[in-house]
């Protein structure tokens, strides 16, 4: 064992001259613990929530989507010609017809307002998506049948096998726009659940040809939705798109159009990354105070140490280690007891989250290793900082005035 090292760990860890050292040692240490613990614990937390919204946002809904302008639909006979034309590019996997509107959902005495999606039951994979998010009942088949979101049957008291009733105020028919309210009695076949309290509490799923003739839109649909083999390149390749198609048609994404989420989302992760950076600040300062007062309490060692030869390169380097085994201690311990708190949170997700105001009901955790090392890196970098000052002062101390009155 290097020499310096060891006078290093008796300074810290050997008998000293009252119980305070050891108290601000402990505090030093427990510092860094919690500074560590805490940062990867929010750290995971915060990325796993990005992750959980993403994952839902683009599980739930198209990667891209064409629409007409003003949001105009789409007729009937142009349908064909544009999906394929769509085709051609290589990085779409699937589309789909859809119509999109909205409305108010009657039972009993109960009344919301609603998202009524259109969709095509028939096709496989479409169905594939409702069926992963099934939580009751079946997928709807018939005209007269639709599927609510969970927290939208629970709060209109809804169940299924239960008739509720559709209305849309100012509905379009073949005869023109109407002022009177148009009414549909459903069947709810299904109830699902998305993962998010956005899309449970409004959205509805009836059959692609049922909410084309509600809305009077005689075959037509509101757009065409894509899912692409990379999502995160949605943003360039909805720019092809709509360079290819030209005008009336235009294009949305899931990165545009929930930009605004992700960029606060970001900004709060890297808002809590500074605060808590603020615990282990506060460490580094307390790892000072021990190394001043350890420096106080063994000058008469110091000065022997000189006398016998110690450098003053050497007297640093015993002050530095001890401040990096305080930091070494405090990180181990705070990562093994981040990564612990981790486990626990993701595995038995015990900590609910009101939905309405988070997007989800359960706190999403995921551990990256970049962060971890980021944390450690951080530690170790602000620990070095603060031995500076104090182990300087005792390589600097002169050895006469240091054992004159011992």
């Amino acid at each position: 064992m290097n020499y310096t090292f060891f006078i290093a760990l008796k300074h810290l860890f050997g008998r000293r001259k009252n119980i305070f050292g050891y108290i601000t040692t402990a505090i030093s240490i427990g510092g860094i613990f919690i500074g560590v613990a805490a940062l990867i614990i929010v750290l995971s937390v915060m990325n796993g929530f990005q992750k959980d919204v993403k994952e839902r946002i683009v599980d739930i809904n198209a990667h891209i989507i064409v629409l007409k302008y003003f949001n105009e639909p789409i007729a009937e006979n142009e349908v064909p010609e544009l999906m394929d034309s769509l085709r051609t590019i290589d990085e779409i996997e699937q589309m789909n017809r859809f119509v999109y509107s909205k409305g108010l959902i009657h039972y009993k005495n109960y009344t919301d307002g609603i998202i009524i999606r259109g969709v095509d039951v028939a096709d496989s994979n479409e169905r594939q998506i409702l069926k992963k998010h099934l939580k009751f009942g079946n997928i709807p088949q018939g005209m007269d049948q639709i599927m609510l979101g969970i927290d939208l049957a629970e709060a209109i008291r809804a169940h299924t096998g239960d008739t509720i009733k559709i209305a849309m105020p100012f509905a379009s028919g073949q005869k023109g726009p109407s002022l009177i309210p148009e009414v549909k009695k459903f069947e709810v076949t299904g109830i699902f659940d998305a993962g998010m309290y956005q899309y449970n509490s409004e959205l509805v799923y009836i059959p692609l040809d049922a909410a084309s003739e509600m809305f009077g839109l005689e075959g037509g649909v509101s757009g065409i939705e894509l899912r692409i083999k990379d999502i995160y390149r949605a943003p360039q390749i909805s720019g092809l798109i709509k360079e290819k198609l030209g005008y009336p048609y235009r294009t949305n994404n899931w990165i545009d159009l929930n930009g605004s989420l992700f960029s606060a989302l970001a900004l709060e992760k890297k808002l809590m990354f500074i605060l808590l950076l603020l615990i282990i600040i506060v460490a580094a300062f307390n790892i000072i105070t021990t190394l001043i007062m350890i420096v106080m309490e063994k000058t008469m060692e110091i000065g022997i140490l000189k006398t016998l030869g110690l450098s003053n390169y050497e007297i640093l380097k015993v002050f530095i280690y001890q401040g990096l085994v305080i930091t070494m201690i405090g990180t181990v311990l705070g990562v093994i007891a981040g990564l612990i708190a981790c486990y626990f949170l993701a595995k038995y997700q015990f900590i609910n989250i009101p939905g309405n105001v988070y997007l989800l009901n359960k706190l999403p955790v995921e551990v990256r290793i970049l962060d971890i090392i980021l944390t450690i890196i951080i530690s170790y970098v602000l620990s070095f900082t603060a031995t500076l000052y104090p182990a300087m002062k005792a390589a600097r101390m002169n050895p006469v005035e240091a054992i004159r009155y011992e």
